[in-house]
């Protein structure tokens, strides 16, 4: 345990000296690319600005908002930023960030034990117009690098306390191109898109305070809606349209396959077990100046499952039964988002909060229906515009049909949690985040489990 922990001091040292070294944002021309800013977010509903307070305008008495300011690494910043400008004009977008995990069951769960891990992301966006070729063509590669261990099997399998180490295999030193897709704008509002896609890239367009896992809630829970665990695998082959108002998606149509693929290319079995097909609309609306959505969807599925089949987002038992598979499974989706208080001035400034509830089909997937609800502020001290925390619940309930195929075995009961973490901006792209995460178990042997952890996050 002594020689993880030595790295991740070795690791926040090295980043205090070096402090950043990323390039320019990668854009959000296309699905699967790191969504706009909350900023971005909150004046792409409509064309006309909001403001509906102004906490000060004057400027930031304490320098920059980060607790450590270095005029070196402001230059090199500028520099790299400077080169990265210039490749984007050229067409070429990167964007590279590193973050490293440690992260323990200080009691209860399946097992008491610290980890340490972490991630690799790079993003890779070609603009076919700013290369010379046709107009409207955007190209997103998503590159996932898995190295270290995580708790996820140690505290709750239905309760994932680390997303983002379950890319690009869970529990597994893996390299992997997570998603490759193609989106073409076939007018101002429309976009045709197809390839491979990372799911949680698709839902952190929709949603950008998701955070993926890299930042904000860091719990499976919080991130998504867990009843999509039997229709949504990590990544996926398919293809399909999104309508956007401003720069969010408000509705979409995607077909893609039931497998997950996301350390293969998807060919070799593609379609072997039917298909996928999700619908939604996004509803935006205005409650006082302040920007909110209701997102309605659905995702229906051909293939044949079993309940306790494996599911990329929650770790199930199966304990070695033997079950006759069901044809067809299905999700339906409600997601509520609203602006709570947003500085008129600065933007970046708000409180948000998000409820995402879920039915999945008995039959076939593990979970019966599944919500959470978070509260988000970002910059709520004035001197602190870059910190941010949040507390979210959630609740995952098991579906009676998996409850009874395991019943032989195992007795279990619903899953409830509640997640709190905050986020400080030590230095220019360079975060420290404590979490707490206390999470009663499935199986009923296991005591509650209390989880807490450090993520530093460098770059994305």
């Amino acid at each position: 345990m002594t020689q993880p922990f030595s790295a991740f001091r070795l690791y926040t040292l090295t980043c205090l000296l070096a402090l950043t070294f990323r390039t320019a944002p990668a854009t959000a021309d296309d699905s699967s690319a790191p969504a706009p800013s909350a900023a971005d977010q909150s004046t792409a509903v409509r064309d006309d600005e909001y403001f509906p307070t102004c906490d000060s305008c004057a400027p930031n008495p304490c320098n920059d908002g980060y607790y450590i300011s270095c005029p070196l690494s402001d230059e090199l910043m500028r520099r790299i930023e400077a080169q990265a400008k210039a490749m984007q004009a050229q067409g070429v977008t990167y964007g590279a960030g590193v973050t490293q995990f440690y992260q323990g069951v200080a009691s209860g769960g399946q097992e008491q034990d610290f980890d340490y891990g972490g991630k690799v992301d790079q993003f890779l966006i070609l603009d076919s117009g700013k290369l010379g070729l046709w107009q409207g063509m955007t190209m997103t590669m998503h590159v996932e690098t898995r190295f270290g261990e995580d708790v996820n099997l140690d505290a709750v399998g239905f309760a994932p306390a680390n997303v983002a180490m379950l890319y690009p295999k869970t529990g597994e030193h893996d390299t992997a191109i997570t998603g490759l897709s193609f989106a073409q704008a076939l007018d101002d509002n429309i976009q045709a898109t197809f390839g491979k896609f990372n799911a949680l890239d698709l839902f952190y367009s929709l949603y950008p305070e998701t955070g993926r896992g890299i930042n904000g809630f860091m719990n499976a829970s919080m991130v998504i809606p867990l009843s999509v665990a039997r229709v949504a695998p990590l990544s996926f082959m398919g293809a399909g349209a999104l309508a956007y108002e401003g720069k969010l998606p408000q509705a979409g149509v995607l077909v893609y396959d039931t497998q997950n693929c996301a350390t293969t290319s998807g060919f070799d079995d593609l379609f072997d077990n039917g298909a996928n097909i999700l619908g939604f609309y996004r509803v935006f609306t205005d409650v006082n100046g302040l920007p909110g959505s209701h997102l309605f969807g659905g995702i229906w599925s051909t293939g044949e499952f079993v309940a306790f089949d494996p599911s990329s987002f929650v770790i199930v038992p199966d304990e070695g039964l033997v079950a006759i598979p069901q044809h067809g499974a299905y999700t339906l989706l409600y997601i509520f988002e609203q602006t709570l208080w947003m500085d008129g001035c600065h933007a970046e400034r708000n409180v948000t909060l998000l409820s995402q509830w879920g039915l999945a089909e008995p039959k076939t997937s593990p979970i019966g229906w599944s919500a959470n609800v978070g509260l988000q502020a970002q910059g709520f001290d004035r001197a602190r515009p870059h910190d941010a925390f949040g507390i979210g619940y959630f609740h995952t309930a098991l579906s009676n049909d998996f409850q009874d195929l395991l019943s032989p075995v195992l007795t279990l009961q619903d899953v409830d949690g509640v997640e709190l973490y905050y986020s400080a901006a030590v230095a220019k792209g360079f975060q420290v985040t404590a979490d707490f995460q206390v999470i009663e178990p499935a199986d009923v042997r296991n005591d509650t489990a209390l989880v807490v952890g450090l993520r530093a996050t460098l770059g994305l």
